[in-house]
């Protein structure tokens, strides 16, 4: 399979009359005249360059290289698509149209069987995903398919299986390029403790660990040990000795690979998840014997996810956790993907940096006194969301009434809009 089919096929099902893709561009379909841009990251010159290398053959690729474009046919199947490539001074610029067939000539493609999706699983994920899509009838996996990397979840359903997949970028952002504050890599530099990514579903949660891995890669010699499910960027080894495990194929669990990791030496561990009582204690234990933890929460805010992780405990441990949690954690990053007028995602961050104060907080269990403190606390560090929602705002980059659907304090809001 050529990497730009599952871009292909996205086109198909969607119904678009064309897609254009270009180098360092979020790909867009035309659909009745309208451009709407795909749910997904700019399309990185690597990943542009195999699809060229895929699609032009060697006799068409001179006349390319000389004229500076070529025209090729491409097919997914029953499907055929009509690609213009046009050299730019980014990249490279395609053009897909679909080549419909006389109706009468072809019959309408078959739809993919369960059992040709369950092939699909073994084929993308391994027979470790197969297994586990029979048996708990959900998976998530990663792959590589030529020059692309791929997320996908299997899942069985009422009418027999769905596969979901996902292209992802390959290069390993850093986090100017995710719109985050070069300052965050303050937070990698740091010997020791935990430090949560908290925020909704498809907030970039993992994507911006996967930046502060990459700083930490290029600038500071460390033993990282990850702990993904699946593994969506693969790290290649810099200043860094970079170990990536997935949980279903390397461990069972998180709880248990974490347990192992602290048997590996590690200098630094990535969670991707804290997700159970065992595995948020075996973290904070790590983070209080001199490792540094990075793990996302899924939560609104840091409240809410200080609180995640004291409530995994039973209610007879809480008053223990909350002086853990107080001594282990340094700072809870939230952040939301917002859609922008233009098109593409724009990412609105809250940071806390656990000070005394709200150390004393979150042993006190006062964590209502958290909002006031962040917004009074400029010069601790904090930066609350609202504030960030709303220099989205006056840039023209989100429109206010997104930004005020994502605001927990609509009053300090308001204010921030109106600086």
């Amino acid at each position: 399979m050529a990497a730009i089919d599952s871009l292909l096929r996205v086109m198909s099902l969607r119904g678009a009359e064309a897609m254009i893709i270009s180098t360092g561009q979020v790909p867009t379909l035309r659909r009745g005249g309208h451009a709407e841009p795909m749910a997904m990251p700019p399309i990185d010159p690597v990943m542009v360059m195999a699809f060229v290398d895929e699609l032009v053959p060697p006799a068409t690729r001179a006349a390319l290289d000389a004229k500076g474009s070529a025209d090729v046919q491409h097919a997914v199947g029953a499907d055929g698509y009509a690609i213009a490539i046009e050299r730019t001074t980014a990249g490279f610029r395609l053009l897909v149209r679909q080549a419909r067939p006389a109706l009468a000539a072809v019959a309408p493609p078959a739809a993919p069987s369960a059992d040709d999706l369950r092939a699909l699983v073994a084929h993308l994920g391994g027979d470790a995903a197969a297994h586990e899509l029979a048996r708990d009838g959900a998976v998530d996996f990663g792959a590589t398919v030529g020059a692309a990397r791929l997320r996908g979840h299997g899942f069985a359903h009422e009418r027999g299986v769905g596969v979901a997949i996902r292209l992802l970028r390959t290069d390993v952002p850093s986090l100017t390029s995710l719109g985050l504050p070069e300052d965050l890599t303050a937070l990698v530099t740091q010997r020791s403790g935990l430090v949560l990514v908290a925020g909704p579903t498809g907030s970039g949660k993992s994507t911006t660990l996967v930046a502060l891995v990459g700083y930490l890669n290029h600038h500071r010699a460390r033993h990282v040990v990850t702990l993904e499910d699946p593994i969506e960027f693969l790290h290649e080894p810099d200043r860094c000795l970079i170990h990536q495990r997935e949980i279903g194929r390397h461990a069972p669990s998180f709880a248990s690979g974490l347990r192992a990791a602290l048997r590996e030496a590690p200098d630094v561990i990535v969670v991707g998840e804290l997700r159970d009582a065992e595995t948020i204690g075996i973290a904070l234990t790590a983070a209080e014997t001199g490792h540094l933890v990075l793990g996302t929460v899924h939560a609104p805010g840091a409240g809410g996810a200080i609180d995640r992780l004291i409530d995994a405990y039973p209610a007879h441990q809480q008053d223990q956790a909350r002086t853990q949690v107080a001594a282990a954690l340094r700072c809870v990053l939230t952040q939301y993907l917002l859609p922008t007028r233009h098109g593409g995602r724009a990412v609105a961050l809250e940071r806390v940096p656990i000070t005394p104060a709200i150390a004393a907080l979150i042993r006190k269990d006062e964590l209502q006194m958290l909002q006031t403190h962040l917004q009074t606390g400029r010069d601790a560090g904090m930066v609350p969301l609202e504030r960030n929602l709303a220099r989205l705002v006056r840039a023209g980059l989100v429109d206010g009434a997104v930004a005020r659907a994502a605001a927990i304090d609509l009053d300090y809001f308001e204010r921030a809009v109106r600086g």
